[in-house]
């Protein structure tokens, strides 16, 4: 029996949805699956699997930043079957390609790439009224990622593969917003602009719970301290129950490319959306 690591990163539950349709459709085929999360704590090594699979979110046109750090990570992969997965709420630009290619330069070989879509809970979306694929991934995408799994298996048994282009880069204004969320603007900069207000913070924890890093603490009095480890994911401020935190994403700097963002995404007919309203750490359809 062949052993398959899935590695992935999932916040609110979607990615993982897919990880284990992935895997269901390679069970068909008698492999042995090891799921991990990247939020629960570091990967094992890929040493001693057969198969390694990698899936990411779509983060500002970019896969996460942990899942590219356990990539960059990965020892020499000396021909190793590897297999790649993402969602995207609205676009997904061209973040699988930088997978698919970390993964090339680690020596892998590459037996499968699957994307579909996936509800997108940014904040700045949110703010706006606009949840982006709601009820993603269907039942019709979680059984195309188990069909998925099972071609996998094939392949890796022999199975002809044709590998897909890879994906086209995003618009210009799309690369401009990935590079100005890249990992030194984060770590430098925006990570240190969090803030409190102290007013309205109970210390209720919650920050602390949510971020998938580990990146918040607590001062003396039980109010969150942001690291460097920041993902910009932005749920801290999102399920803030007291409204106490806002980010750099509330900048007025950054409002026009949202404002465009959601303008040109809610008028496209390939994506899916609902109205929603905000509030008190919580999201609700309209």
């Amino acid at each position: 029996m062949s052993k398959c690591l899935i590695v992935y990163f999932s916040q609110g539950g979607t990615t993982e949805q897919v990880a284990e349709s992935i895997a269901a459709g390679l069970r068909t085929n008698a492999h042995e699956i090891d799921l991990h999360n990247v939020r629960d704590g570091r990967p094992p090594s890929p040493e001693g699997y057969d198969l390694l699979g990698i899936g990411t979110p779509t983060y500002y046109y970019r896969p996460a930043f942990d899942i590219s750090d356990y990539v960059a990570g990965l020892p020499a992969l000396a021909g190793l079957p590897a297999f790649v997965f993402v969602l995207h709420g609205t676009y997904r630009g061209d973040a699988g390609n930088a997978i698919r290619q970390g993964l090339a330069q680690k020596g892998a070989q590459e037996v499968g790439y699957f994307h579909c879509q996936g509800a997108d809970y940014y904040l700045s979306y949110l703010k706006q009224g606009y949840l982006f694929s709601p009820d993603h991934p269907t039942e019709e995408e979680l059984s195309q990622a188990k069909k998925f799994g099972h071609q996998v298996s094939i392949r890796v048994g022999g199975g002809a593969y044709t590998r897909p282009e890879d994906d086209p880069a995003p618009a210009f204004i799309y690369r401009f917003e990935r590079f100005t969320t890249n990992r030194w603007f984060t770590q430098k900069m925006y990570s240190r602009l969090f803030r409190v207000n102290k007013k309205k913070c109970t210390a209720c924890g919650l920050c602390v719970q949510e971020c998938p890093t580990g990146n918040i603490t607590e001062d003396e009095n039980g109010r969150p301290i942001w690291g460097r480890n920041c993902l910009l994911c932005l749920y801290c401020e999102m399920h803030c129950p007291d409204e106490a935190i806002t980010s750099p994403a509330s900048w007025p700097l950054f409002t026009p490319f949202m404002k465009y963002n959601v303008r040109h995404a809610s008028r496209d007919p390939s994506l899916d959306h609902a109205r929603v309203t905000t509030g008190q750490g919580k999201v609700e359809r309209s």
